[in-house]
């Protein structure tokens, strides 16, 4: 299955829809700061497995959640409720356009991959049901159809204390990762270089990490970010607002933009040069789209590593050729990334073994 799906297969033909106007309100910076662990009201739950729970909630920072309730999936440890004394370090997953948080429940194999690790995963809804997604950002236009559309301050704010309050997690920036699949990749790297105090671990799997530094990146991205956030039914640019009238916005969330801010972060950047391999030709089709789309993401991964590189950044970059922009590759990515990530939380776990350090699972 493709991870951006027809919808974005078209927003890359459909270049021009991107360009039309917005009615952008502003809101402003305090308001958009709100949002605590209280906010979230849990509409029901539902056991899936014995180590996956999905949560529906709502909160008054997405205004549609009152209708349509947003997944959190949280899967937990071999032996967590055998061990009620032991704490645990969060991977958050985040998924990609047209996907919801079951992407990595679902579409990608994170439960079989986290069998026996010392960790707990959480995977949360980037956009309503299967629309184009939210683009992890509290939007520019706070008055579309969907109502307020704050985003980052559900994930950052909110999404984060609430785990922590509810589970036993180990809670330092060095045992709190993040990582996303394409739209969701954007999400992982901006996420921890606007908020270095949460995350001390971001990856990519494809992502959208330039979409403003470098201008051959950004042509391109604004137009399928737009295109992407009018399948909302909205006007294409209520996310960021306008590129050029509004680009301290589009700046100031741009991973390529904010390289500076990940210096203490480790970052992993995961994606192919868009050839298929035999197996993937059975479908001509899906496998041209799979292809198209992660030569667009290819080019957005070097325009990040471009900027990288200039500032100094030392950062994992693994780079495949065959490749396509689809689930299997997702997780190719994520069996190699799961023990560089517990490599890193053991290296900055401090001291010996207490009631709040985590130990291996039964």
């Amino acid at each position: 299955m493709n991870v951006l799906r027809a919808t974005a297969v078209a927003a890359l033909i459909a270049v021009p829809l991107a360009l039309g106007g917005t009615h952008a309100i502003a809101v402003s910076d305090a308001a958009r700061q709100a949002g605590t662990a209280a906010a979230i009201h849990v509409v029901s739950h539902k056991r899936e497995s014995p180590r996956v729970t999905q949560y529906l909630v709502s909160t008054p920072s997405l205004g549609m959640s009152s209708k349509t309730p947003l997944r959190i999936d949280v899967i937990l440890p071999t032996g967590y409720a055998a061990h009620p004394d032991r704490h645990y370090p969060v991977l958050y997953a985040l998924p990609g356009t047209d996907s919801t948080a079951d992407q990595w429940v679902d579409q990608t194999d994170t439960l079989a991959a986290t069998k026996g690790l010392a960790l707990i995963v959480v995977s949360v809804d980037g956009g309503y049901n299967t629309d184009g997604g939210g683009w992890y950002t509290n939007w520019v236009d706070q008055h579309t159809r969907l109502g307020t559309a704050d985003w980052e301050t559900f994930h950052t704010r909110e999404v984060v204390p609430w785990v922590d309050s509810h589970f036993r997690t180990l809670r330092s920036r060095d045992e709190r990762a993040i990582v996303g699949i394409s739209q969701g990749g954007f999400g992982s790297l901006s996420y921890a270089a606007r908020h270095p105090d949460l995350f001390g671990a971001a990856a990519a799997f494809s992502g959208a990490v330039d979409v403003y530094q470098n201008p051959v990146c950004e042509a391109g991205a604004s137009a399928l970010i737009s295109a992407i956030v009018a399948t909302d039914g909205v006007e294409p640019l209520a996310a960021f607002g306008d590129p050029v009238t509004d680009a301290a916005n589009w700046r100031a969330h741009d991973p390529g933009s904010n390289v500076t801010k990940l210096h203490k972060t480790k970052v992993d950047l995961y994606v192919s040069d868009g050839v298929p391999a035999p197996s993937d030709l059975t479908d001509p089709a899906d496998a041209a789209a799979g292809a198209g789309l992660e030569a667009v993401m290819h080019l957005s991964n070097e325009c990040f590593k471009e900027a990288a590189d200039a500032a100094g950044l030392h950062f994992g970059w693994h780079e495949y050729a065959v490749g396509l922009h689809t689930e299997p590759y997702m997780n190719r990515d994520l069996l190699d990334y799961l023990p560089r990530l517990m490599r890193f939380f053991a290296a900055h776990r401090p001291g010996p073994f207490s009631k709040q350090r985590v130990g291996a699972t039964t």
